[in-house]
């Protein structure tokens, strides 16, 4: 019988790009009820976040009612799927005439004239899954935690009955900032391929999903026509292949226009930053940074055999202070980025998508054209118990100190300090101590090595199936090393496609641990010094973000936040905003 050890392998290890099958696809759906959990996993997502809905200048992002929508579907597929990324997905019934497909270069779809609508896709999956429901399932592993039943049969085929619950409790798992609002989902895992052939998810007590495999044929003859799978007539490429396609809908209005404001904010702090009174120089102390030349330096593609389940499972419960495992309580914390891949990476595609404060952010970072270096100390106590100190930061205006006793969250600077209500620990920091995220992407090697006295296994990265990265870089391939004893990540090098050098590179050192468990409140609270301006979050970080920058930055900031915060047009307050601070360059 298969143990938790080998069902996260399984899953970790599903490739269905190697794949040649034939399949009937039974698809099932509430409208109603996808309607209202996406609303419950928006608000808490803003929660995490910083944002309250119904705070001043923050509208209602929840969606309305959908007659149309609103209904329990279901429908059937046909699907052929071949090696290399080929696949093509046949709708049947009320739905017959649409299709999707990939010749594994290129993704397709095939829709009629007014054709029937389908509902949309219920889960993350990234762009060219067939089904994201079953084929994309090494992203459980990060975000829920798994109850590994008895054996079955499905399809006429062995399998494994698993019941996977949303992870809590943890540090840097997949559910950090986007919640899994769901109960439970009920999955029949392939014993030989790992592939998911039934998954069932369960919300307010009520069937929210069902797609399953009805039959299942594997090497069929079909499968070696390479005409199958070519575009047809009538077909246009797939949007998640498209370039330039991006989000929309109010709550990406309001988050398009906070981010922008807030890089243009930054990006007027880099540029005159270093003539405000009371700055702090970056290269006081010799912090000047250079980036350091890795050693051991990184894996090579095919450096080595996939992980073993020993590995896999230790990333797994990395992060988990609600269990008996050794997880980090202190740490030192460094981070170096290079400033031009980091930022040439976004500039184009954020000025086309309307994102100009982060055009100006990308040109003020241009003329610095350094290495940035961030340095200090990290304690964790559990999710939403933690204390990290910056000791020294080049690049960003980070908070010196940030902190959450459970109850309060802290961002303590320099002159003013904002308090707000609790939140789980997020960003990058949280990627190190709890690493589950990197069972979602494509893992190799894990030779055992030393690192700073610590011994570990070291791992090759590349990108996984998931709609987004896991975890805190968009840049492949990455260079791991993990932790042996509470499987963080002792390093973590993330590079530009080919460059010879890092684009960012984050560690932690001098590491303590201890098991999970509870953690006193009173050592996660923060000392604010006397006469330190202290403000209460208003629930919408683009309005709290501008109150903290001193001087005519700080100004121009703030006055285009207290016009969207009054309703003012955002596009208009965010222009009026760059404009002030093009005026003062």
């Amino acid at each position: 019988m298969a143990g938790l050890p080998e069902v996260i392998g399984l899953l970790h290890r599903a490739d269905w790009t190697r794949l040649s099958l034939s399949a009937e696809v039974r698809f099932e759906q509430d409208g109603d009820l996808a309607r209202r959990r996406e609303n419950a996993v928006r608000t808490e997502s803003m929660r995490r976040m910083g944002f309250r809905p119904g705070s001043p200048g923050m509208p209602d992002v929840g969606q309305e009612p959908d007659a149309e929508r609103d209904v329990y579907h279901r429908w059937r597929a046909a699907l052929l799927i071949a090696p290399g990324r080929r696949y093509r997905l046949e709708y049947e019934g009320e739905h017959g005439g649409q299709a999707d497909g990939s010749d594994g270069e290129q993704g397709w779809t095939l829709r009629p004239p007014a054709p029937a609508p389908l509902p949309p896709r219920d889960f993350e999956g990234g762009p060219g899954l067939p089904v994201p429901a079953l084929f994309g399932s090494a992203g459980l592993l990060a975000g829920f935690t798994l109850d590994v039943g008895g054996p079955v049969t499905a399809c006429g085929r062995d399998a494994i009955a698993v019941t996977a619950r949303p992870r809590h409790g943890a540090v840097g798992s997949g559910t950090s900032l986007r919640p899994r609002a769901c109960d439970r989902v009920e999955l029949i895992v392939d014993a030989e391929t790992g592939i998911l052939l039934r998954r069932e998810e369960t919300f307010e007590g009520q069937v929210l999903t069902l797609t399953e495999l009805t039959t299942v044929t594997m090497s069929p003859p079909e499968a070696d026509d390479p005409v199958r799978f070519a575009p047809p007539a009538g077909s246009r490429p797939s949007p998640d292949d498209q370039e330039g396609s991006e989000p929309s809908g109010l709550g990406w209005e309001v988050v398009k226009n906070a981010v922008s404001l807030a890089a243009g904010s930054l990006g007027a702090w880099v540029r005159l930053a270093p003539h405000l009174p009371g700055h702090r120089p970056a290269a006081e102390g010799g912090l000047e940074a250079a980036m350091p030349r890795p050693e051991p330096g990184p894996l090579d593609p095919g450096d080595g055999p996939l992980p073993s389940d020993d590995l896999l499972g230790l990333l797994y419960r990395s992060g988990q202070y609600d269990g008996d495992d050794p997880q980090v309580r202190d740490a030192a914390v460094r981070r170096w980025t290079d400033t031009a891949p980091s930022l040439a990476q976004v500039a184009a595609p954020a000025r086309a998508a309307g994102l100009g404060g982060v055009g100006y952010l990308y040109d003020a970072m241009a003329q610095k054209g350094t290495v940035t270096l961030t340095a200090g100390r990290l304690r964790v106590g559990g999710p939403d118990l933690y204390y990290l100190d910056y000791s020294s930061w080049q690049g960003r205006p980070e908070p010196i100190v940030i902190a959450c006793d459970g109850e309060q969250h802290w961002q303590v600077r320099e002159n003013v300090t904002l308090v707000g209500p609790a939140r789980p620990m997020t960003g990058e920091f949280a990627s190190m101590v709890g690493s589950s995220w990197l069972l979602g992407e494509r893992l190799s090697g894990g030779a055992e090595i030393t690192y700073h006295g610590r011994r570990g296994y070291h791992l090759r990265v590349t990108r996984g199936d998931g709609a987004r990265p896991g975890g805190p870089s968009s840049f492949y391939p990455a260079d791991a090393i993990v932790d042996a004893e509470t499987g963080c990540l002792l390093r973590l090098i993330a590079y530009d496609g080919d460059a010879p050098a890092p684009a960012t590179w984050w560690e932690l050192d001098d590491v303590s641990a201890e098991p999970g468990g509870t953690a006193d409140p009173a050592g996660f609270r923060p000392r604010i010094p006397p006469g330190t301006r202290v403000l209460e979050e208003s629930g919408n970080p683009m309005v709290d973000v501008t109150a903290v920058w001193p001087g005519l930055t700080g100004t121009a900031a703030r006055t285009a936040a207290e016009a969207f915060r009054r309703g003012t047009d955002a596009v208009s307050a965010a222009r009026s905003f760059l404009d002030d601070l093009r005026g003062h360059r």
